[in-house]
């Protein structure tokens, strides 16, 4: 097979989106097929070192600057990017991040939407473009593509109950999680240093958003000090982008630490390596993650992964990552939260059976999976249209 990649939402940072392509292109070129890489222009010599090593894939730039919905793109979409996917004489342009508009398919389209978080919270998403532009715009793109994929069983059926589209349209593929870095002493007793990690700490991965529940959790985390006796910190992981909503989400959050008087006991960490976020996984005495909506929810699985027990939310797809490995709570509830933490921090063989239950949970989900299934899709997709 030939496979067409679009790569525009590259802009040099490796986030789920970029990994899922890097990871399936990986797996298919693997398997003997080719791959045509579709990248920026601008970002060519970088997306060329990141499959340096893959000899099966080609790139052709594309001269856009963003990524994102308009006009502009919806032409490459329906016209520029089938013009080079019919001339390669390709069998499947897949378009991996959440929206495309081929109005004119030359060949058949695969689009893989993670979630649509945007119908449910607006965050950093204005009144309007959120209305006029993403609503009908994601409606739009679900029923020109040929086939979606999406991330778990929640966001098919909410996509098809929010969107009109028939969810036997929509194929359920689950992300992989990334291979985890080797343990570094030296590492770990820097990080504990920079952050004085003399006890046992909780950990939160993830943005500041206001699906991400962080306000709760702090409150939450406040009441189990008060409560408990708890003498360790609470470390939140994730930087903010400068963006006005994540300033005003950082604000929000900042007061309440300070309505909390938590200001020495929870610690922001900002922006933080995968290789720091293991070491800070491996020393956590359980990680919480408790949103409000998640497509998938990777930071579960890999604390499970590295072997640490879990609290996460009994909504959206976490219920669905997590299984019976994790203890899951209601979101909305502080009360709830807090009560759930103190079980952890009291009851070692719970915390001894869910890292056992975690490891067992999270082995299936690699990516190589993740691409067979694509794979399997892809032909799936050919068969249907010759």
């Amino acid at each position: 097979m030939k496979i067409v990649m679009d790569f525009r939402k590259y802009d040099g940072v490796i986030g789920g989106v970029e990994r899922g392509v890097i990871e399936i292109t990986r797996c298919v070129a693997a398997h003997g097929h080719h791959v045509i890489i579709l990248p920026k222009a601008s970002r060519l010599e970088e997306v060329r070192q990141v499959f340096h090593d893959v000899p099966e894939v080609r790139f052709i730039p594309l001269d856009v600057r963003s990524h994102a919905m308009s006009l502009a793109n919806g032409y490459l979409d329906s016209v520029t990017l089938q013009t080079i996917a019919h001339s390669e004489r390709a069998d499947i342009l897949h378009f991996p991040s959440n929206w495309s508009f081929p109005v004119r398919k030359r060949v058949p389209c695969l689009l893989t939407i993670h979630d649509v978080i945007p119908l449910t919270f607006r965050e950093a998403m204005g009144f309007f473009r959120n209305r006029l532009l993403y609503r009908p715009g994601i409606r739009l793109a679900c029923r020109l593509n040929d086939v979606i994929a999406t991330v778990s069983e929640f966001s098919r059926q909410d996509i098809g109950r929010k969107l009109g589209i028939p969810t036997e349209k929509i194929r359920v593929i689950p992300n992989g999680i990334r291979e985890p870095y080797s343990p570094d002493p030296d590492l770990e007793a820097k990080l504990a240093a920079r952050w004085r990690l003399d006890t046992d700490f909780i950990l939160y991965v993830g943005g500041i958003h206001e699906r991400k529940n962080v306000i709760r959790l702090i409150q939450a985390f406040s009441r189990l000090v008060s409560t408990s006796g708890f003498p360790g910190k609470l470390l939140l992981t994730g930087r903010t982008s400068g963006a006005p909503y994540q300033e005003r989400m950082k604000k929000l959050c900042d007061a309440a630490v300070d309505e909390t008087a938590m200001q020495e006991r929870v610690i922001f960490t900002g922006f933080i390596t995968d290789q720091e976020l293991d070491s800070l996984m491996r020393r956590a005495i359980f990680l919480v993650y408790p949103s409000l909506y998640e497509g998938f929810g990777i930071p579960v699985l890999e604390a499970m992964r590295l072997g640490i027990p879990v609290i996460t939310s009994n909504t959206t797809a976490l219920p669905e990552v997590a299984g019976d490995a994790a203890l899951l709570v209601n979101p909305e509830s502080v009360e709830d939260i807090c009560e759930a933490m103190g079980k952890l921090l009291q009851d070692k063989p719970l915390r001894e059976l869910l890292v056992e239950k975690g490891r067992q949970r999270a082995l299936p989900y690699t990516w190589e999976r993740t691409g067979e299934e694509y794979l399997g899709l892809y032909r799936s997709l050919i068969r249907t249209r010759t």
